[in-house]
């Protein structure tokens, strides 16, 4: 797997990577050693999930607190005009916040699967920050709905979601045969015993479970079928819109009864 010259060998065994580095010579290509990473992927291995993969961890919390502090220091570096009041109107420090902070924070979140607890400690994290680019403190309150209409925000659960369901249509829209599909398409074919323990949350069971809040919809994501039926609704942009539409209102519906 490939991307620009961010290159993964994926084997069920160990990979020599001086042969493969004889190999890419025939083509001028050469193997940066010092820069090649083995992970061991495996259900009793936690090692992989520390692993950086274009710019991103592949584990999800791990991902998550890094983007977490990476924006944290991206706010800090911001904080003189944070505070410079009247002199800078607040829809130019919230322009310049969404540039320079809240895309760090969100940086390639539609990889993630993060579970409803982890979406609270998100919402109140991004909150926290609008907070600081307003220059809000105690014993100054505001409601949270107050402070998103004030700053013309959103949950950032919601951004993270409508990030997620663009990129699951750009890739349903691709060929059947790039890897990303293919392993979507393995996600559904049982094999052998299950795991034991608690079910991870995972893409799929968050896809679908965005799906489920859906009033009146037959839509699911829990068989090959069902990935097969949403892969044909996103070849029509225009209905996969409407759809995607659909599944943040209803995200925002639920959120506001909470």
């Amino acid at each position: 797997m490939a991307y620009a010259d961010d290159v993964d060998f994926v084997a069920f065994q160990d990979i020599d990577i001086e042969e493969v580095g004889k190999v890419l010579e025939k083509y001028n290509l050469q193997v940066n050693v010092d820069k090649t990473e083995f992970t061991n992927l495996s259900r009793g291995e936690t090692n992989w999930q520390t692993t950086k993969k274009v710019g991103t961890l592949i584990g999800d919390q791990e991902d998550i607190e890094r983007r977490k502090q990476l924006s944290s220091a991206a706010l800090v570096k911001l904080k003189n005009v944070w505070l410079k009041g009247d002199k800078i109107t607040k829809n130019t420090k919230l322009k310049l916040y969404k540039a320079l902070v809240k895309s760090v924070l969100t940086y390639n979140c539609g990889t993630w699967a993060p579970t409803q607890s982890q979406e609270g400690r998100l919402n109140a994290f991004h909150r926290k920050q609008l907070k600081k680019v307003l220059n809000i403190k105690y014993p100054v309150k505001l409601t949270n709905s107050s402070l998103y209409n004030k700053c013309n925000e959103r949950p950032v659960s919601i951004f993270i979601l409508e990030s997620r369901w663009r990129l699951f249509g750009h890739i349903l829209r691709r060929d059947s045969q790039i890897p990303a599909y293919q392993a979507m398409s393995g996600y559904f074919v049982t094999e052998g015993s299950k795991f034991k323990g608690r079910p991870l949350t995972t893409l799929p069971v968050l896809l679908n479970r965005d799906l489920s809040r859906i009033i009146n919809s037959n839509l699911q994501l829990k068989s090959s079928h069902d990935l097969e039926h949403l892969r044909s609704i996103a070849q029509q942009r225009d209905e996969w819109t409407k759809l995607t539409a659909r599944i943040r209102e209803a995200a925002e519906a639920s959120q506001s009864e909470h």
